[in-house]
């Protein structure tokens, strides 16, 4: 089966030139040498481990991988991909194995030979699921979901990016809101449109449900007479929901599935909102300091490669439906079920309450061991004849905050739609899981900038105390910046990149490798600020994050 590979040709683009003139996919890593040897998953760690003797394990793992699958893994005929710098993406087809080129410049040696079909397909061609998975931060990376081998082969043919597959087929090509709006008015009565979170966001060739998308998503919906159900704020991304029509006069049949739309549970936004308040980009001098907020910098690319003008967008307020447990199937009993087959349940599934419900859906309350116990029961009793506790709910469209005093004082909360229905349940461990995946990011950011200000504050006062001065020709006031306020992170890349500073800092890393490193956490730092699905993807942003203040903690143990 082909396979889709993409490989990057160094974050400056410094292998470009030679991968598409020479008809090569170049894989770097300058100081390891031929590879041809390396028959086994061991022989290729005892090179790496030769050419990096003082590198993370985890890194010099992360490496082993991404080398072997250069070296043993692609196989001729699968699809190369090759985003370049100035914003175009190569695609091609491996012809060759592995060649290790010892007259070569260093970088330029681990090579494969291919046979470009486009060396400047627009990333424009790509629809917005597609060009998300070019994101991935490795060298060497397998594009392995939405079907990327088959669409890229399509685009690499000069076709259109056929789409999502698991889309549905009449949907799979939808651009933009007018023609979503067409689907819904031609759907047969009863038959609304149903898409996943995901396909829904690319209509508008948005991936993820940032403050900005959400706001133009809901003006665009109001324009049309549209709404989701449910929210498509409200759930993962890959839920489905169902888009509905509301604009039409009652005389046009507003019902839906047999339900009036008073009884759905739709997105609430008016024609005239405007969505979230927009904020002011601050001053360069106040982007980076000690506590300041993490968002993107001044002349940063976005993944479009465009340069980010527009202003930053108020964080989105996360509601309790975005947990997948919140939107779980519950066991239940209703109030007329017989109260043995409470105790069945419970006792099948080791529950210690279970949700009680009316005979319309609508959560009653709960019913645990110490109810069933104390009750003077018959063998014909119903939940009902037990005592029911009243339990706190939440709704799935409350902001996550909601649920803290009471997942607390009482371990869990029920969550309902505003309709009254159950729709599922919060507990510590959900709370716990989310606010770490959504702050880790930020921790570690900030740990990490300060290392690298005190580290450069140090190796410039180091240097001035050899030369007499910053050796900063045409700023001499950045280096009372950094002291006083910081700089941007791409001014620590490039402060690093130099031959001085570098020095001066006394590590021991190989210097292009880590401000290789430091100039993909910079690409990372700049889309934190935007909500993301935690996915693979940002997974392996995280890891990239974690790896690289490790390593400043190793040479660096105080903070």
């Amino acid at each position: 089966m082909v396979k889709a590979w993409m490989i990057r040709a160094g974050a400056d683009g410094e292998r470009e030139d030679a991968s598409l003139s020479e008809g090569l996919t170049i894989a770097g890593w300058p100081e390891v040498g031929d590879l041809t040897h390396c028959s086994s998953w061991d022989d290729l760690r005892t090179e790496i481990d030769k050419a990096y003797p003082r590198e993370n394990p985890r890194v010099l793992s992360n490496w082993q991988g991404q080398l072997w699958r250069f070296r043993a893994v692609l196989t001729p005929g699968d699809i190369i991909v090759l985003p370049q710098k100035a914003g175009s993406v190569a695609i091609g087809y491996l012809t060759g194995d592995y060649q290790y080129r010892a007259d070569s410049p260093p970088g330029l040696r681990h090579v494969r030979t291919v046979t470009w079909s486009r060396t400047d397909v627009p990333r424009s061609e790509f629809r917005a699921d597609l060009r998300a998975t070019l994101g991935s931060l490795l060298t060497v990376s397998e594009l392995r979901r939405l079907d990327a081998a088959s669409r890229l082969a399509a685009l690499a043919n000069g076709s259109p990016d056929p789409g999502n597959p698991d889309a549905p087929k009449h949907l799979r090509l939808l651009e933009g809101p007018a023609a979503l709006a067409e689907k819904v008015a031609e759907a047969a009565k009863g038959r609304p449109i149903e898409l996943a979170v995901r396909d829904f966001l690319s209509i508008w060739d948005v991936v993820s449900r940032s403050s900005k998308a959400i706001a133009t998503i809901r003006r665009d919906l109001a324009e049309f007479g549209l709404s989701t159900v449910p929210p498509f704020t409200e759930v993962p991304i890959d839920h489905t929901i169902r888009v509905i029509p509301i604009g039409q006069a009652p005389e046009a049949e507003r019902q839906l599935l047999g339900q009036e739309t008073g009884a759905l549970e739709l997105e609430t936004v008016e024609p005239d909102d405007p969505g979230p308040e927009l904020l002011d980009v601050p001053d360069e001098d106040t982007a980076i300091g000690a506590g300041a907020a993490i968002g993107a910098e001044e002349g940063d690319e976005d993944e479009d490669g465009d340069e980010q003008q527009a202003p930053r967008t108020v964080p989105v307020v996360v509601t309790v439906g975005r947990l997948p447990s919140a939107r779980s199937r519950l066991k239940s009993v209703r109030l007329s079920d017989p109260l043995n087959l409470a105790i069945e349940i419970m006792s099948e599934h080791s529950f210690d309450q279970l949700p009680v419900l009316d005979d319309d859906g609508h959560l009653r309350g709960s019913i645990t061991w110490r109810e069933i116990g104390a009750t003077n029961r018959p063998t014909n009793a119903l939940v009902k004849d037990a005592a029911v506790l009243k339990v706190r709910s939440v709704r799935t469209d409350d902001p996550l905050v909601d649920c803290l005093v009471n997942v607390a004082d009482h371990g869990c909360v029920f969550v309902v739609n505003p309709d009254g229905t159950l729709s599922g349940i919060v507990t510590g461990h959900d709370l716990a899981h989310r606010f770490e995946q959504e702050l880790r990011p930020y921790a570690l950011l900030e740990e990490l900038e300060r290392r690298l200000r005190r580290a450069l504050i140090l190796a410039l006062r180091r240097i001035k105390e050899t030369t007499g001065e910053y050796g900063l020709p045409g700023d001499p006031t950045k280096i009372q910046k950094l002291a006083t306020k910081g700089m941007n992170f791409s001014d620590y890349v490039q402060l690093l990149k130099r031959s001085d500073v570098w020095e001066a800092t006394g590590w021991q890393f190989p210097q292009v490798r880590f401000t290789e490193r430091l100039d993909r956490v910079r690409t990372i730092r700049n889309e934190t600020m935007h909500f993301h699905e935690m996915d693979d993807d940002r997974a392996s942003a995280v890891e990239e994050i974690r790896v690289a203040l490790q390593m400043l903690k190793t040479v660096q143990p105080q903070a």
